[in-house]
């Protein structure tokens, strides 16, 4: 006869309970009330078990809980593309059930990061179809970039953008929403319905009307998802959207359980706990079936300062951040990143030669510009040199901008890159570079001499040799942006 341990409720403070009983229990068990109602095991102390419930409901001190043969875990499958789920597994989008089967594996979501033998060099670029980010703030398959911003700075919208060009990329998106509002998920979902990115994404979201644990969770579920996905030698997408929820959620869930508060009250292994989700991502060997997951926390600033606790905290556990400026989105500029404060550690090592020097003299052109234009303010008249310096920048500025939903190829990004740099536009300005410039793409992608430059991009050795291409055919460029 099976016997099932049981406990009973000696304190509850909100969400977080503790119960005496239970000889065998472990952490991460889940046990469950009369009512359904499901806890997880976080704490063993002395006589007393501390569970915190995964779901809603009135507890009363003397209540029974039943030990169940679950652990905290999560259903994963190809099933789950195209759902929205919350981190337990159970869909959220209204789809019905999963599609699951008896050979469905269920992953416990505490799980420590792959170690070094299981990893290795990360060598492949991971394109965005973002001219900004592939060319001059690269990103590599399998890093760790951190999204990092002030509120209505465009973060949502790159984020889209990022899961929208995969397709056909072969890449699985996983979109873990932490703690945002039930209007903002449904929208994420619409949006990512109406561009067809479904069959290869997946949302794991927690409101922020759901318990805290369950918020807590949902990092967890989206890495341990990834990680079934890698394993079968996939490349896998992670957005953590945010980490600063994340951090909030678990001072609160902290200091309910009465751990000693440090630096703005958040608890000792804040750090702890977001480096050893972040660990997870990596670029991985055959020996655990390859793949790759690329990971990209965000977090949002407040009043613009980034030196606060949590985001250098993870600025150093990640590989460089993006971060994006509410007054450059205000400018039009899109994806309002700060080119000059952002830092890829990872990304440069990926892009091949062109790519490389070609970055690097935009690089330093913009940041040249930039010190021109300090001083020109103290000028009333610019020599010309200063000038065209100055109107190079504003050219490039307009090439850099990103038309939401669109995807551009990496040849092109090279090439409108290159004509900032040749004499084609020494007469032009930015009105003509904002009129023209999908005329210019086009033309590269159908003019019968113009394609020919544009196939001959992936073998060129250098920018100059790019640069020397396109002056050639600048007559052909005039006519048809005339």
């Amino acid at each position: 006869m099976n016997q099932t341990e049981v406990g009973y409720v000696v304190e509850n403070h909100e969400f977080l309970i503790y119960l005496d009983g239970f000889p065998s229990i472990r952490i991460n068990d889940i046990v469950e009330n009369e009512n359904g109602q499901r806890g997880w095991v976080t704490s063993l102390s002395g006589d007393k078990v501390e569970v915190l419930m995964l779901d809603e409901g009135k507890i009363a001190p003397g209540q029974l809980f039943k030990k169940t043969p679950h652990r905290l875990g999560v259903p994963a499958g190809e099933f789950l593309l195209g759902r929205a789920i919350n981190p337990l597994g159970v869909p959220i989008d209204g789809k019905g059930l999963l599609s699951k089967t008896k050979t469905t594996k269920v992953l416990e979501l505490e799980q420590n990061a792959a170690g070094i033998m299981y990893r290795k060099f990360i060598t492949d670029q991971f394109l965005t179809g973002i001219t900004l980010i592939d060319s001059l703030l690269p990103l590599g398959r399998g890093q760790r970039e951190l999204v990092i911003g002030d509120a209505h700075s465009g973060k949502t919208m790159f984020l889209i953008d990022l899961i929208v060009n995969q397709k056909d990329q072969g890449v699985i998106c996983i979109y873990a929403s932490i703690g945002k509002s039930v209007v903002s998920v449904r929208d994420l979902l619409d949006i990512l319905r109406a561009n067809k990115t479904l069959s290869y994404t997946m949302v794991i979201a927690a409101s922020s009307t759901d318990p805290a644990p369950l918020i807590f969770l949902t990092p967890k579920t989206a890495f341990t998802l990834a990680e079934y996905f890698q394993r079968q030698g996939k490349h896998v997408l992670v957005i953590l959207d945010d980490l600063g929820t994340h951090a909030k959620i678990y001072r609160e869930m902290s200091l309910l359980s009465n751990k000693s508060p440090g630096r703005e009250s958040y608890p000792g292994d804040i750090f702890y706990q977001h480096a050893h989700l972040l660990e997870r991502a990596g670029n991985f060997r055959e020996n655990l079936g390859g793949g790759s997951i690329t990971a990209l926390p965000v977090i949002e600033l407040t009043l613009t300062d980034f030196t606060t606790f949590i985001p250098t905290n993870l600025m150093s556990m990640t590989d460089g951040h993006l971060l994006f400026k509410s007054s450059l989105h205000n400018l039009g500029m899109r994806p309002a990143i700060d080119i000059s404060l952002s830092v890829t550690r990872v990304g440069r090592q990926t892009q091949d030669r062109l790519t490389n020097m070609l970055s690097t003299r935009i690089r330093q052109l913009l940041s040249h510009a930039d010190e021109l234009e300090t001083i020109s303010r103290f000028s009333a008249e610019l020599p010309p040199q200063t000038q065209m310096v100055l109107r190079q920048k504003q050219i490039l500025e307009e090439v850099l901008k990103h038309e939401p939903l669109t995807s551009v190829p990496p040849q092109i990004q090279l090439i409108l890159l290159a004509l900032c740099l040749s004499s084609f536009i020494s007469d032009k300005d930015k009105k003509f570079m904002e009129k023209n410039k999908k005329v210019l793409w086009q033309g590269f992608l159908q003019h019968p001499q113009l394609v020919k430059i544009t196939q001959s991009v992936p073998s060129l050795k250098s920018d100059d040799e790019l640069i020397k291409l396109l002056e050639g055919v600048s007559p052909i460029l005039n006519k048809i942006c005339s």
